[in-house]
């Protein structure tokens, strides 16, 4: 297969044009999404520039330090804001979410990235941190879901927990922990079971753009999603565990 067509910087300004359609569209019917639309794009714009920027200094200079330390941040922005989407305060949460974050990290990094891709070194910056990226992209989305879902359980269905705690239950949390698990797993398990067929993954697309064989961008593909549930499901347990020691003062009530 040929490589990936170079695309110029004349060419990428050009097709922003086309968001004058949904730009258009907004001012039309009124939407007042004009100006959030407009930040968006150029936030992205600028974000991604930086990133690209960043990037390429980070493939070249293959430095172990520099490598975590941006990993370090993704986790950080993450975490930050999960907190902030979930409506949580900064502090405690912040802990117990990036704890949940790092959890999922280390055990599906180095399957990934020593046992199945092989890298040498496995801190490689080209392997370590796009895989990074997707997993905490899609653990950002399923903690804010089981944090929002957690919290709304306890304050709505109080009298239910408070009848738990009366009755000495060990873990009175645990069936709205479990109803929050479920909650974040349900929409990535969704989309696994419709992959392929009502839509082709970003990963696997890219890859083909770029040149790579259909069927080993199918084998990234499906190593990435089964990486991605992994780490879901790990963040997503962990935090709300680590939520559950900072949530409650001594006599199990809510404190945030």
């Amino acid at each position: 297969m040929n490589s990936a067509v170079a695309i110029t910087h004349l060419a990428l300004a050009g097709f922003y044009l086309l968001l004058l359609v949904p730009l258009g569209l907004f001012s039309r019917w009124q939407l007042g999404l004009t100006q959030s639309a407009v930040v968006s794009v150029l936030r992205m714009t600028l974000q991604l520039a930086v990133v690209g920027v960043y990037l390429q200094v980070l493939f070249s200079f293959e430095h172990l330090g520099f490598n975590l330390l941006w990993l370090s941040l993704m986790v950080l922005v993450a975490s930050l804001s999960i907190c902030k989407r979930a409506g949580l305060p900064l502090g405690s949460a912040t802990l117990a979410v990036s704890t949940g974050l790092v959890a999922s990290l280390i055990v599906v990094l180095p399957a990934m990235l020593m046992g199945l891709i092989q890298a040498d070194p496995w801190w490689q910056a080209q392997y370590l941190i796009p895989v990074a990226g997707m997993i905490l992209g899609n653990a950002l989305t399923a903690n804010v879901l089981a944090l929002e879902r957690w919290y709304t359980s306890l304050k709505e269905k109080n009298n239910e927990y408070q009848f738990y705690l009366a009755l000495g239950a060990p873990y009175p949390v645990q069936p709205f922990q479990r109803e929050a698990v479920r909650a974040a797993l349900t929409p990535q398990l969704a989309s696994m079971s419709t992959l392929g067929i009502v839509a082709l993954p970003g990963m696997m697309t890219g890859q083909i753009l770029g040149g790579t064989e259909p069927m080993l961008a199918v084998k990234y593909q499906l190593a990435i999603m089964i990486a991605i549930l992994v780490a879901v499901t790990i963040s997503a347990v962990t935090t709300l565990g680590m939520m559950r020691r900072f949530a409650f003062d001594r006599y199990g009530r809510l404190k945030l």
